[in-house]
Order: C-alpha cells, then structure tokens, then sequence
C-alpha cells in the first residue's frame, strides 16, 4: 500500500519517511488536519514535499521559518530537522522522497509554486496503488519538484542573541517603525556592524529582511479573512499603495489577485 490516509490527532508522518527502498523512489502519506500541530522536531531520510489546497502551513527549522499559502508547497531535505504548524482545516498530501533521488533535488527547504500539472499528478498519485502508474508518476514528479519556481515566502534565522531578540520583536509587532540605527543601538553595537552582522547570519539585508517578514504577515492576514486596508494598517503601512506595490515586488501579484489565486482549486 503506498498511500497511507486518516484522520490525524497528532501529525507525525515519521514512519513513512524512514522506509528506505530504492524500488518505491517516491511514498505518498495524506493527512486530514484541522488545526492541529507537529509540535517536536523531528528527522527522516527521505526528503518531504509537503502540500495542501487549503489552510496556511508553517514549517520551522534551526536556519529559520517557512510559510506555505494554500495551493504551493514546501520542500523538506532528507535528514533536515523540522516541525510543522497548520491552521484551518485541510488534507496535506505529502510525497516522501528516497534518498537515492536526493542528487536531484533542492539540498535546502523552500517554498515552491504547484503549477496545475504537479498538482494533477500529486492528486494522481495519492490515488494509485498501480505499480506501473507509481513508477512513471514518481519520475516526472521528481523531475518537476527539482525544476520548481521557488516562492518568497522564507524568513532565514541569526544565531546572535541580540538579533534573535529583535527578530521575535518585529514577529510579534510588525508594525515597528524603528529604524536599522535604533536597532543597533539596542543590540549595543554600531549601525555598519549590526547590518554586517545581521547580512553575514541571515544572507539578507536588515531591510530585504523585514520586508519580507511583513509580506508573510500579510498572507496570513488576507487569507485569514482580513481586508486589504486593515492589513496595511495593521503592518505598519503608511500607505495602502505602498502596501500593494510592496506587496506586488515580493509576490509578482498585487494583495487581491494573489489572494483569488491562493483559494481558487
């Protein structure tokens, strides 16, 4: 049996993940999750492309946090260890990878776009028990997940204490205006070494980084039910244009588009 599927009190796809056999590249484990969490950090061989249409997903490492809107998913190396949040109610489709295909595939966690065609033979797959089928769907996913459009929706860690600090700041209060200069004064060091710093731990710029982290609020927002204005406001906007063409640089589409896009099957 390739498809293993219930209802799940604790999410923890763990077993599926540790088969090692080279004859079945690709395992598919489904999932029907409402609201509950992963909450232990946990590892497997196999790598975990981990996808749902609905619900907003949020997987969590020691290099830092990714958020998966509905309809796009999220890679997971084998031997990666991670945990999982989920909000909403869903079915999660994950596909386990064999390490023998790991030279293939992405060697870091990201967000990737589930075009039409991967979705249909992730959907496919999920369904199938036919030998066959299993063989010539497992070679075009892996194909298609290595070739996968990557989506903006990471927030790197730092190790610093300090930045850490700020960093769970700026999650909890978005809307924070202070600048890179008042931030390195709080951290007790210069503004040229905190953005030296700051560049060196994450791979991105204080600013690149802070963007980025209210994008993500963003998309949590709007889905959740939230207007275009109230989320602007709510994030610290001083405008709703800025926060559209902000919104729009990120994403490549503007707040209403994107969000029609992310609930339409």
């Amino acid at each position: 049996m390739t498809m293993n599927i219930g209802k799940q009190t604790t999410y923890k796809p763990v077993e599926t993940g540790y088969i090692i056999d080279t004859s079945r590249p690709v395992i598919a484990y489904v999932a029907e999750i409402s609201g509950q969490i992963c909450p232990d950090f946990h590892e497997h061989p196999r790598g975990q492309l981990m996808y749902a249409s609905s619900g907003v997903k949020k997987v969590i490492t020691e290099k830092g946090i990714w958020l998966v809107p509905p309809l796009q998913a999220v890679w997971i190396p084998g031997g990666v260890s991670h945990r999982a949040e989920f909000s909403g109610r869903t079915l999660v489709k994950n596909l386990f990878f064999d390490p023998s295909c790991s030279q293939r595939l992405p060697d870091r966690c990201f967000v990737l776009s589930v075009s039409p065609f991967l979705r249909e033979l992730i959907a496919k797959f999920c369904l199938t028990d036919d030998v066959d089928k299993l063989a010539n769907l497992s070679a075009v996913i892996i194909d298609e997940t290595a070739d996968a459009k990557e989506e903006p929706f990471s927030l790197p860690a730092a190790s610093s204490p300090a930045i850490v600090r700020i960093m769970r700041y700026l999650d909890e209060n978005p809307s924070c205006r202070r600048t890179l200069d008042e931030w390195a004064a709080e951290a007790n060091t210069s503004p040229r070494n905190f953005a030296r710093t700051f560049l060196k731990e994450t791979g991105m710029t204080f600013g690149s980084w802070r963007k980025r982290l209210k994008i993500i609020k963003a998309v949590q927002m709007l889905i959740s039910g939230k207007s275009v204005t109230e989320s602007a406001y709510d994030l610290g906007y001083q405008s709703i244009s800025a926060f559209i063409e902000s919104f729009r640089r990120e994403t490549g589409s503007p707040p209403a588009k994107y969000l029609k896009s992310s609930v339409s099957q």
